[in-house]
């Protein structure tokens, strides 16, 4: 006779109708804690592959960061290096300067000193961006150099109305301002001054550059004489001649590139030019913004020639053992730069949990002094 002592027995069903059930048991004390102890340590490894996995994420991403930045610093710096000394008539001496801020050409304008000039990491320049803590002055122990060129957007001068102070320009729409700082040149002379008005007649625009109370032209005549800190005494009259068959003139752009101090105690890498300031826009300074965030460093140092012979000098040499900068010195010229940036991780990646830096060198050749150098 069958088994009954595990059936069911429903009321509304009769005896024979019963469900019976299979004997059953649970799961031990000691099964159980086995299964949790296997289930931890299946998620425990799961979660040690999530975290080194999330990890090498993070730090392959900082370092590509390091790298972007580390690629458009080279770009940025190496492009204004190139191009030092660039203007729309290639004349490399006789330039005459007008510019007089308390009586001193100012630093960032000043060409017959070198379109390229070096700063040690002991060298301020007060006159551009001095020493300091604040938001965006300069690191100490930092190098920094400034680059003088002009604007490739660069027009053509039809007359000189030396009179009237008066350049008459091919058309309208030159861009040029009340206040720029503007450089003209011709094939055998050029000059910087500041604006003092821009207008139209006839469809041409006219650029004036006298000397007055509200900009810092010491006088009206831009011929070029010795010494160069003289205010000009002569007239100079740009006109289309067989020897000068043509007469442009394009904006100053000065630009001064160092490692400040930036927000929460970081650095970065900061490039000052030439901009106006206050509301009036009448101002012209060196205004600096920050262009790669994380560069802790900058060293700088310079390959120079003979300017007679040619011969390239076997060392780099810093800033502060070169005593003249000047684009036509014939004994130790300036022909190459070369950089090394120390930039940082933003997030702290390393096994000892700090941030991970990287010194990347780059070498950049003056284009206006032809040479080949080897990196």
């Amino acid at each position: 006779m069958k088994n009954l002592k595990n059936c069911r027995f429903p009321r509304s069903f009769p005896r024979h109708g019963a469900r019976c059930a299979s004997p059953q048991r649970g799961l031990t004390l000691i099964e159980l804690m086995i299964s949790m102890v296997l289930g931890l340590v299946l998620i425990g490894g799961v979660l040690s592959i999530f975290v080194s996995t999330n990890q090498t994420a993070k730090l392959n991403d900082n370092l590509m960061r390091v790298q972007d930045n580390a690629r458009g610093a080279f770009d940025l710096m190496a492009r204004d290096i190139r191009e030092a000394g660039q203007n729309p008539c290639g004349a490399k001496t006789n330039v005459a300067n007008v510019l007089r801020a308390s009586g001193t050409i100012p630093v960032w304008t000043n060409w017959n000193l070198g379109t390229l000039r070096g700063y040690d990491n002991t060298q301020a320049e007060a006159g551009i961006k001095a020493f300091g803590t604040a938001t965006d002055t300069r690191v100490s122990g930092t190098d920094a150099v400034l680059i003088i060129k002009t604007d490739a957007d660069e027009k053509s001068i039809e007359s000189h109305d030396t009179g009237n102070t008066i350049f008459t320009l091919t058309g309208t729409d030159s861009g040029f301002k009340e206040n720029d700082i503007a450089f003209v040149c011709d094939a055998l002379s050029s000059a910087i001054f500041q604006i003092y008005d821009v207008s139209t007649a006839s469809g041409k625009d006219n650029i004036e550059h006298q000397a007055d109370s509200t900009n810092i032209n010491c006088g009206n005549f831009l011929s070029y004489s010795t010494p160069v800190t003289t205010c000009p005494a002569t007239a100079k009259k740009f006109e289309v001649k067989a020897e000068t068959p043509e007469i442009k003139v394009a904006p100053l752009a000065s630009s001064f590139w160092y490692v400040g101090n930036s927000t929460n105690g970081k650095r970065s890498l900061y490039r000052s030019m030439i901009t106006r300031s206050g509301t009036g826009g009448n101002t012209i300074i060196m205004k600096a913004d920050e262009i790669i965030p994380d560069v802790q460093d900058l060293q700088i140092t310079y390959l120079t020639r003979d300017g007679t012979t040619g011969t390239l000098a076997t060392n780099w040499v810093a800033a502060s053992t070169i005593t003249n900068w000047a684009d036509d010195n014939t004994t130790a010229q300036v022909v190459a730069v070369r950089l090394d940036l120390t930039l940082q991780t933003v997030d702290k990646v390393s096994t000892s949990q700090a941030v991970i830096q990287r010194h990347l060198i780059h070498v950049v050749g003056l284009r206006n002094r032809d040479v080949f150098i080897e990196p």
